[in-house]
């Protein structure tokens, strides 16, 4: 469930983005290394913050970097083909893969996490408190989310958004803030998935892979539904370790690409999707 949350966290960004802007960020894979970093790197094992303040700092440095991204990479090409700002996300990816080699090194390097290794034994299961804090921050998160979506203007705002940009300036939003803070708040959500995996896997550049997993629970849930993302990083998560514990841990990412492509050829709008025909593809 734990790593199936951090998938959920990374297709809701993919997901977030999609209903706003039209178009899928390459570079949220990135996103995610990028908070591992940062926070793990910088934030705790150099500055050894504690967790309350590092989260904090990584979710301002993040939402900044998520306004300056779509001001730089997305809006000088929102006139354009779709092609165009895929390819200017594609470079922004590769852009940060290069500059972690310049900032940090490409050497991977570990973080304990706040409680290190610690955990409850539950009859003869042993479940480590990170894992916990994962799946409790998430519903966390979730439960804000909702009540942001739901019950504030600027919610509401960002909903008018998703369901027709031209609808919503007619009426007098500004959707370019609008789409400027979903960039903002889908690079938070993938930054706060890189700090709460980061105690379990290396913080190295293939960090970014964990966008891959994101944007397949986008392909099983929906990427046009937040809820079907968020259940499809669900599923996704659930195959990868009952697959590796019942099959083979070398087979791994390859059930996750199987589900993928059996998904991609048979149900490609997701389990909560609905058939559209997009021709600017």
């Amino acid at each position: 469930m734990s790593i199936g949350c951090v998938y959920g966290l990374v297709a809701l960004g993919y997901s977030f983005i999609w209903n706003a802007a039209g178009v899928v960020n390459l570079a949220q894979g990135h996103f995610v290394m990028i908070g591992g970093y940062i926070y793990g790197i910088t934030l705790t094992n150099r500055l050894g913050l504690p967790l309350i303040p590092a989260t904090i700092l990584l979710v301002l440095t993040m939402g900044v970097f998520g306004v300056i991204a779509e001001r730089v990479f997305y809006r000088p090409f929102t006139k354009a083909n779709v092609r165009t700002a895929l390819v200017a996300l594609l470079a922004l990816g590769m852009l940060l893969a290069n500059a972690v080699l310049i900032i940090w090194d490409p050497y991977p390097k570990g973080t304990p996490g706040p409680w290190g290794q610690a955990g409850v034994t539950i009859g003869s299961v042993n479940i480590m408190y990170q894992n916990i804090f994962i799946i409790v921050m998430t519903v966390a998160l979730l439960i804000g989310q909702w009540y942001f979506f739901k019950h504030t203007i600027y919610g509401k705002y960002l909903r008018a958004v998703s369901l027709d940009k031209a609808t919503a300036a007619l009426i007098g939003i500004d959707t370019e803030r609008s789409i400027a803070l979903t960039f903002a708040y889908s690079s938070i959500l993938a930054a706060l998935a890189g700090m709460l995996i980061s105690p379990f896997l290396a913080i190295s550049p293939q960090l970014a892979n964990v966008g891959f997993k994101g944007f397949g629970a986008c392909v099983v849930g929906s990427f046009s539904n937040t809820l079907g993302a968020m259940i499809g990083g669900l599923m996704i998560g659930f195959f990868e370790q009952f697959g590796s514990f019942y099959i083979s841990s070398a087979y791994r990412e390859a059930i996750v690409y199987i589900i993928i492509t059996f998904f991609l050829l048979f149900r490609p709008e997701g389990l909560f999707g609905r058939k559209k025909e997009v021709g600017s593809l």
